[in-house]
C-alpha cells in the first residue's frame, strides 16, 4: 500500500501548530486564546471546506477535575471531625463519601454529577465538510480537539514518581472514607461508648503531608497543549487540504476540531447531541486523534472512559491492517484505568463506529512524557508519527469510498 501524504505535509501540520502556539499561547477553553485559535482553524479550514461552522456551546468547565482539589479539602475537614469525634463522625462520613461519588461521576464515567453547580463558559466546536462527487451514501468525521489542560503539577516534575503518588493519596482517600463511615456508624448505635483507635489517627494525620500536596496536583498554569492535543487539530487540517483535490465518490468527509475536551469531553458531547440525527441516518465513521507525541508510542485504543467503553472492533481491524500494509506496526490497547478518555467515546457511546490512535507512553516509565506539561511543545512531536496518522487516516477514507 502506497500513500500520497508526505513528509511536507506531515511538516506543514507541526508548522501550523506552532503558528498557532505563538500566536495565541495555551487554549483553556472559554479564554480569549482559545476562541482565537478556534477562529484560526476554521479560517484554515475555510481553504478547503465546502462549508465551515463554528457551533457555540456552552460547559462547566472546571466540574470535571474539580473532586481532585475537593480530596484535598475535605481529607482535612474529616480529619479534624475524626478528631473531635462524636457526632462530628457524622459529617466527616458525609465529606468522604461525597467526594468518592463525585469522582467516581465526574472522572471514572464522565458524568456531569456537580456541572450544574459551577459556572458556565462558552466553548467552539469548529468543523468543516467536503462533499463527494456523487449521492451521500456515508460519512467519516475525522477529529481532534484544540483546547489544552492546565498542567499537571506531579506530572511536571518528579513524573516516575506519578504513579505512585495518585495511589498513595487515592487510597488515603478511600481508607479515612471507610474510617469516617464506620465510625459514624459506631456513633450511631453506640454513642458515647465508642472511641477511633489511635494509631489509624496517626496514619491518618501522616497522611495529610500527601493530600494536601494534591490540592496543587492541578496547577493554575496551562500547558502549550502542541501534542495534546492541538496537532490532531492540525492534522485534520491538513488532511481537509489533501482531500480537496481528491474526488471521493459517495462519502462526506467532516473535518471536527471539538473544545473542552479537557473538560471531560463535553465539546464533542454537544457535537454529538446536536448531530444525533445526521450522524445516524447514513453509516458513519469516527477517526479520532490524541496525544500525537512519539511513532513508537502510537496505539490504537480499544476501549475508553476508563476502559467502561468499547470502541469499534471493525474499524480497529481495518486500521490495523492499513498501518500494517503502510509499514506500522501499532498495537492495540485498552484504555487503562485512570487514564481518563478521548472525544471518541462520544461518538462510541451513540453508538457510530470510532476508533482513537493515541502517541504517549502510558506508563511514564520514561519521566519525560509531555502530555500535560509545560513541556508540551512541538519540539516534542516526532514528525514520523504525524505523517503515520495522516497516512492511516487517508486510507481508510479511501478504503470506505471503495465502491462495493
Amino acid at each position: 500500500m502506497k500513500s500520497n501524504i508526505t513528509e511536507e505535509q506531515a511538516q506543514s501540520a507541526l508548522d501550523l501548530t506552532a503558528e498557532i502556539i505563538d500566536e495565541f499561547g495555551p487554549r483553556l477553553t472559554g479564554t480569549p486564546a482559545c476562541k482565537k485559535a478556534g477562529v484560526r482553524l476554521k479560517t484554515e479550514l475555510e481553504k478547503s471546506c465546502t462549508q465551515t461552522f463554528s457551533e457555540k456551546f456552552q460547559c462547566s468547565r472546571d466540574a470535571f477535575l474539580y473532586f481532585i482539589r475537593y480530596f484535598s479539602i475535605s481529607y482535612l475537614g474529616a480529619f479534624i471531625c475524626l478528631i473531635t469525634s462524636g457526632a462530628w463522625t457524622i459529617l466527616a462520613a458525609v465529606l468522604t463519601f461525597f467526594g468518592c461519588i463525585m469522582a467516581v461521576c465526574e472522572f471514572v464515567f464522565y458524568k456531569e454529577f456537580i456541572d450544574p453547580l459551577f459556572k458556565k463558559t462558552d466553548g467552539y466546536n469548529i468543523s468543516g465538510t467536503i462533499e463527494p462527487t456523487a449521492e451521500i451514501q456515508q460519512s467519516i468525521i475525522i477529529s481532534g480537539h484544540y483546547d489544552s489542560p492546565h498542567v499537571f503539577r506531579f506530572l511536571n516534575k518528579n513524573q516516575k514518581l506519578y504513579k505512585l503518588r495518585v495511589i498513595i493519596t487515592t487510597g488515603l482517600y478511600f481508607l479515612i472514607t471507610a474510617i469516617s463511615l464506620w465510625a459514624s456508624y459506631q456513633w450511631i448505635t453506640q454513642p458515647g461508648s465508642f472511641e477511633i483507635n489511635k494509631e489509624l489517627i496517626y496514619i491518618l494525620g501522616f497522611g495529610l503531608i500527601f493530600m494536601l500536596q494534591y490540592f496543587f496536583f492541578v496547577s493554575w498554569d496551562v500547558s502549550p497543549g502542541a501534542g495534546d492535543n492541538l496537532i490532531s487539530s492540525a492534522i485534520a487540517i491538513k488532511l481537509a487540504d489533501h482531500f480537496s483535490i481528491q474526488n471521493l465518490t459517495h462519502t462526506l468527509l467532516v473535518f471536527l476540531c471539538p473544545d473542552a475536551e479537557e473538560s471531560g469531553l463535553r465539546g464533542a458531547r454537544e457535537y454529538v447531541k446536536l448531530h444525533r440525527e445526521t450522524l445516524q441516518s447514513i453509516p458513519t465513521y469516527n477517526i479520532n486523534m490524541d496525544s500525537i507525541y512519539r511513532l513508537q508510542d502510537l496505539r490504537y485504543l480499544k476501549s475508553e472512559i476508563n476502559g467502561t467503553i468499547q470502541l469499534d472492533k471493525n474499524i480497529i481491524q481495518k486500521c490495523t491492517k492499513i498501518s500494517k500494509s503502510l509499514g506500522y506496526n501499532i498495537p492495540k490497547i485498552r484504555m487503562p484505568f485512570g487514564g481518563g478518555s478521548t472525544d471518541a467515546a462520544e461518538f462510541a457511546k451513540a453508538g457510530i463506529p470510532a476508533l482513537s490512535i493515541i502517541g504517549l507512553d502510558t506508563t511514564f516509565t520514561s519521566g519525560n512524557v509531555p502530555y500535560h506539561t509545560q513541556f508540551d511543545t512541538v519540539d516534542q512531536i516526532e514528525p514520523e508519527a504525524v505523517l503515520a496518522c495522516m497516512q492511516i487516516a487517508e486510507q481508510f477514507i479511501l478504503d470506505i469510498d471503495k465502491p462495493a
